[in-house]
């Protein structure tokens, strides 16, 4: 797995417990003029994962941050990098992970797309 984790992201991480579990998550995405569908999104949450799902993680400790990666993580991809970063919003901070690709979006021909 080939993972870098930002500065700022890591004093996030030290802040919050030292641990953080990252994996794709299902979730339902709008689509312009169809029904919304569902797609794997990117989800890094502080702490490690639940008991009954933590063998399906591994462990690994990136800058001082010790990281439970999902399986779909895991395997992604060891030429291009994912980066965990601090994202900044009208509530507060969080943490996101860049580098996966976009779930597809497919409106079915309108053109606001």
């Amino acid at each position: 797995m080939n993972m870098i984790v930002t500065e700022r992201a890591q004093e996030f991480i030290a802040q919050e417990g030292g641990i953080i579990t990252v994996k794709l998550e299902q979730r339902l995405i709008p689509n312009c003029c169809n029904p919304p569908s569902i797609a794997p999104v990117p989800a890094v949450k502080t702490g490690k994962p639940e008991e009954g799902e933590a063998a399906e993680y591994a462990a690994v400790t990136i800058d001082g941050a010790e990281i439970y990666a999902h399986t779909s993580i895991r395997n992604y991809d060891n030429e291009n990098p994912l980066r965990v970063d601090i994202e900044t919003t009208l509530f507060g901070k969080r943490l996101v992970v860049y580098g996966l690709p976009a779930p597809g979006k497919d409106c079915g021909g309108c053109t606001s797309c």
